[in-house]
C-alpha cells in the first residue's frame, strides 16, 4: 500500500500536480489564466490576491484615533463609523450619541451625515469611495491598510481623515443608513 501512495504522488509531481483526463476524457485541470500567473526566481506560480476585507475585515469599524498633523495620534476623534460590505458596498456616517472607543455600534437612529460608497480592490490595495447621491463629485476616498493589531488605517482624502485608525465593533449592518 505505502509504494502505491509513493507511485502516485510520483505521478502526481511528475506532471506538475495537475491530473488530466476526467470520466468523460475531458481535461479536469485548472490552469490558471495568464493574467492569474506571475514570474518568480523559480518559474511561474499562481497570484495570490492581496489580504484584506475577504480575509475578515468586513464590518463596521469606529474611528478611534487620528494622526494630527505633528505625526502622534490623537484619541478624542468625532465619533464616525466605516461600514464595509463583502458586496462593495461602504457606508460613513458621524454618530450623536455617546463617545467613540466604547465598542458599542452607532444605534441606527443617531446615524447621521451619511455618504454611501464603494470598497473594491484597485490593484493590491483595498479602497474606499464616496461620492454624492448622482456620482458626479468625488467626497471621500482613502487608501486601507490592515495595521499588526488588526485595526485598520484609512489614509484618506476629502471628509476622511487622512490617517484614521479603526477599530471593528460589530459586522457589517444591515440597516445601513440614510443619506
Amino acid at each position: 500500500m505505502r509504494r502505491l501512495a509513493s507511485a502516485i504522488l510520483v505521478m502526481i509531481a511528475a506532471c506538475g500536480g495537475r491530473i488530466e483526463g476526467g470520466p468523460s476524457g475531458t481535461s479536469t485541470s485548472s490552469d490558471p489564466s495568464s493574467a492569474d500567473v506571475e514570474d518568480t526566481p523559480w518559474g511561474q506560480r499562481e497570484r495570490i490576491p492581496p489580504s484584506g476585507p475577504e480575509d475578515g475585515a468586513w464590518g463596521t469599524w469606529q474611528l478611534l484615533s487620528v494622526d494630527g498633523p505633528d505625526g502622534k495620534r490623537q484619541y478624542d476623534p468625532p465619533f464616525v463609523e466605516l461600514d464595509l460590505h463583502e458586496d462593495g458596498e461602504a457606508y460613513l456616517w458621524t454618530c450623536s450619541e455617546g463617545p467613540t472607543g466604547q465598542g458599542q455600534r452607532c444605534p441606527y437612529y443617531a446615524r447621521h451625515g451619511c455618504l454611501v460608497g464603494t470598497i473594491a480592490l484597485a490593484g493590491e490595495t483595498w479602497r474606499v469611495q464616496f461620492t454624492t447621491r448622482d456620482g458626479s463629485a468625488v467626497l471621500a476616498r482613502g487608501d486601507v491598510v490592515t495595521e499588526p493589531s488588526g485595526d485598520i488605517t484609512v489614509k484618506g482624502e476629502g471628509v476622511l481623515h487622512p490617517g484614521g485608525h479603526y477599530r471593528r465593533v460589530a459586522p457589517a449592518t444591515r440597516e445601513g443608513c440614510a443619506p
